[in-house]
């Protein structure tokens, strides 16, 4: 079995990675890219930190080429993992007892330009950490009444989607030479809910989102399905 291994440490809050090239031929064959500055949160305010790296909404993990025989069944096993942080910062004032904000992390993995199961082209990247947030606090017109009648509520709502190691698969690739692309990007919502790089912050101001990354390795391994299940069925 031939295996390429891609090992990369991520820099956290999109610190790109130089793009890795390599030829997968043979046995044995071995290519890192390191970037060492992590992610890392301030448990006081619960802010996130990247080591003074700016938030530039993406960066590419993976850029190499792969070459496979001419088998039937030969698939690709493409595995990123990676550490995410994400930062929700949701206040409420008299004149805005609701806000919500939404922050996530999305993996996309390419093989020769099209989109890598069990993404699709009409979904092309798989959530690795999405956060939905919510605070509604309706009593600001009522604070008599929370006094006399303690009839006040304050209501928060936290929804959460986490993968933070996902195994893409690559099926029947056929031979010949391949370009795998893996890349990541923050997105994060404004007041109107729409998602958007330019949309995640790194002031962690009031009524905010921030996503993080880092560290991470990307694993890519070329293995025989087994044909006596005929080979792998993607629904």
């Amino acid at each position: 079995m031939k295996r390429l291994i891609e090992v990369l440490t991520l820099a956290a809050i999109a610190a790109l990675l130089i793009p890795a090239t390599a030829l997968a031929q043979s046995s044995g064959n071995f290519t890192a890219r390191v970037q060492t500055t992590q992610c890392t949160m301030n448990t006081t305010p619960g802010l996130l930190d990247s080591g003074g790296l700016n938030n530039n909404g993406g960066g590419q993990l993976l850029n190499t080429t792969i070459k496979t025989p001419n088998s039937q069944f030969t698939t690709l096993l493409i595995t990123p993992s990676l550490v995410t942080g994400l930062f929700t910062n949701t206040q409420v004032t008299q004149a805005m007892p609701v806000s919500a904000q939404t922050a996530a992390v999305k993996v996309k993995v390419t093989l020769d330009g099209q989109p890598v199961a069990p993404a699709t082209a009409t979904s092309p990247s798989i959530i690795y950490d999405q956060r939905f947030q919510q605070l509604s606090a309706p009593f600001f017109s009522q604070l008599l009444e929370c006094t006399a009648n303690q009839n006040c509520s304050l209501d928060l709502i936290i929804s959460t989607l986490a993968a933070h190691s996902f195994d893409f698969v690559a099926p029947n690739v056929g031979g010949g030479t391949h370009n795998l692309q893996v890349s990541w990007e923050f997105t994060c919502s404004d007041a109107a809910g729409n998602m958007s790089p330019s949309n995640c912050t790194t002031t962690y101001a009031a009524n905010s989102a921030g996503a993080c990354a880092g560290p991470g390795t990307v694993t890519v391994q070329q293995v025989k399905a087994f044909s006596q299940s005929g080979g792998i069925v993607i629904q």
